[in-house]
């Protein structure tokens, strides 16, 4: 005979499994609505929907940032990023972030998709905190496949190559071109969830580094913040990865010194 506690065990088990292959049908039928736009984009840009035939030039990576400072600054309305990594591209370039910045503070709505993966590396971190202190409205998906950045309804500034990052980018003028690759966005932005606050000081979890102040062993701030252990370690390890240190020692050392 099975036990109480092992029954509700059971039935919370089965109870996982089916909100995890719930999951998996709905991010399977997001892949596939997100592909059917993409190969719709793919088509109007090779002008087999009659897109005008001067309608995408091409942009080499050294002059990208000077072309997005432009669009910046000369462009209205809502501001649409979609990134595929925040290691390299126009978008790290110090006059764009400047530009971009100045766009937000002016009253212009931007918000952006990005992979899951900034989540987990300090810089990727840093970089949300940076930009959601700016303003920008940020979701996540699991992976994005490509990047562009979508400037009001003037135009559009996209990988050359959907997923080639090494291939420079193309700016698209024309209006059908522009409200598909909105259309793209937009319908990521609805499947995508909130992005996690991440303070820009590197305090995301202020009452978990009050009680690592208090010297507090990781059992007494389970009990006290009535979660598991193993929660209180991962987000110790994610203060650990926020702050850029290696240890624990370390991270109370920065802590410490935040207040001095």
């Amino acid at each position: 005979m099975t036990t109480s506690d092992e029954a509700a065990d059971d039935g919370a088990f089965i109870a996982l499994e089916e909100h995890l292959r719930h999951e998996h049908r709905r991010l399977a039928e997001r892949g596939r609505e997100l592909e059917r736009i993409r190969e719709l984009i793919g088509r109007v840009a090779d002008r087999s929907l009659g897109a005008r035939p001067s309608a995408g030039e091409s942009v080499s990576q050294v002059v990208a940032p000077s072309v997005i400072n432009q669009l910046l600054s000369e462009s209205t309305g809502m501001v649409r990023n979609f990134v595929m990594t925040v290691e390299v591209g126009p978008a790290l370039d110090e006059t764009t972030m400047r530009a971009n910045r100045s766009r937000i503070e002016r009253g212009d709505e931007q918000r952006a998709v990005y992979p899951a993966e900034v989540l987990t590396t300090p810089r990727g971190q840093q970089w949300l905190a940076i930009w959601a202190e700016a303003g920008e409205d940020q979701r996540i998906l699991p992976t994005t496949g490509t990047e562009f950045a979508v400037f009001g309804e003037t135009a559009v500034v996209a990988l050359a190559g959907w997923d080639d990052l090494d291939g420079g980018y193309v700016l698209l003028r024309d209006p059908l071109v522009v409200r598909l690759y909105t259309a793209y966005f937009d319908l990521a932005w609805k499947h995508g969830v909130p992005a996690p606050t991440v303070e820009n000081d590197g305090s995301s979890d202020p009452r978990l580094v009050e009680l690592l102040e208090l010297g507090l062993k990781d059992e007494a701030i389970a009990r006290h913040l009535g979660v598991s252990l193993r929660t209180v370690r991962r987000r110790v390890a994610r203060l650990m990865s926020v702050n850029g240190v290696d240890t624990r020692f370390q991270l109370g050392w920065v802590l410490a010194g935040r207040h001095r």
